[in-house]
């Protein structure tokens, strides 16, 4: 008599499994989602502006980063996304606050009506009412790569700073998801106590409509350059290029033919390490491009090559 709903149960985690999506924000002058996949942020409070930041965990990259006003910031709509979030998902940011001082809102389930929901507190990381952690790797004025995920079967929520496990609490209250309004806020502190918020700015939103683990998130720290620029992203298409010479010494050509010629192109380089040492933007059209490996020291090198619908990854050795 349990073999059917054994079966059943089998071909409904099939399907479940089988929809797992994530949605991307990378703030290159838009609040657009980058794969045309989910609704357009919307600003909340002021609007805030496009600037290009340097983030020196990555290599001292320089990035496009939305810069937001203390008690700003802005909304997931959920409903527009046709319930993306349910109760199980992960918020994975990248951000920086410019002061750390007292309560400062990250993220509100409730529309403004409610204290409820997650804080960076001192250079702590807060789930009110729920639960504070010890002293977090969260610093005024620096990047952090910031993640918040829920289990829906068991509602353990957890909240990781560069991939630790910060906060972990069972959400039996459902502060941690979205209520009837149907959306997710960011940055934007609530009308119960107000201005409990930093000005600050926001290099990378992903949305997963699903658990990420915790090796999963360790990857993804692992290797914060690819994560942040988006040049893993697997919705886009894979493109072969050629780099040569391979072995190299003074640099390196990248073949580009493959690229086309209707959109700009990104190349960036990391080490073994993930960290990004180069990175450049150059015009469509570029059929070969040189970097200089001056300061490059010997070892396994990744250059990563992006568009809006391509990308590829290609390793070369530095002698």
């Amino acid at each position: 008599m349990k073999k059917p709903l054994l079966v059943a149960l089998f071909v409904t985690f099939t399907l479940v499994s089988s929809s797992q999506s994530m949605l991307f924000y990378n703030f290159r002058n838009t609040l657009d989602e980058t794969n045309g996949k989910g609704p357009t942020l919307k600003v909340l409070g002021n609007e805030g502006v496009y600037v290009t930041d340097t983030l020196s965990e990555i290599g001292g990259s320089d990035k496009t980063v939305y810069r937001f006003e203390k008690n700003n910031g802005f909304q997931f709509d959920n409903k527009e996304a046709g319930g993306f979030i349910g109760e199980s998902y992960t918020i994975e940011l990248y951000f920086v606050f410019d002061e750390l001082t007292s309560w400062k809102r990250v993220a509100d389930w409730k529309k403004r009506k409610s204290d409820n929901g997650a804080y960076v507190y001192y250079g702590q990381l807060n789930f009110y009412p729920e639960i504070y952690s010890g002293t977090a790797p969260v610093f005024e004025g620096e990047y952090t790569y910031y993640v918040i995920t829920r289990d829906g079967l068991s509602d353990v929520t957890k909240v990781y700073t560069d991939a630790e496990v910060m906060i972990e609490f069972t959400d039996s209250y459902d502060y941690a998801v979205i209520d009837a309004d149907s959306v997710l806020n960011f940055f934007y502190d609530d009308l119960v106590v107000p201005n409990e918020a930093s000005s600050g700015a926001v290099a990378m939103l992903k949305l997963y409509n699903y658990v990420l683990d915790s090796a999963t998130i360790k990857d993804n720290w692992d290797d914060i350059g690819g994560t942040v620029f988006g040049i893993n992203e697997n919705k886009l298409s894979m493109v072969p290029v050629r780099v040569f010479p391979n072995p190299a010494t003074d640099n390196i050509t990248v073949d580009l033919a493959n690229m086309g010629n209707k959109e700009d192109i990104e190349i960036n380089v990391l080490n073994n390490a993930g960290t990004q040492l180069f990175a450049t933007r150059i015009n469509r059209g570029n059929k070969t491009y040189s970097i200089p490996l001056k300061g490059f020291a010997s070892g396994l090198y990744l250059v990563r090559i992006n568009t809006p619908s391509s990308y590829t990854n290609a390793k070369f050795i530095v002698r």
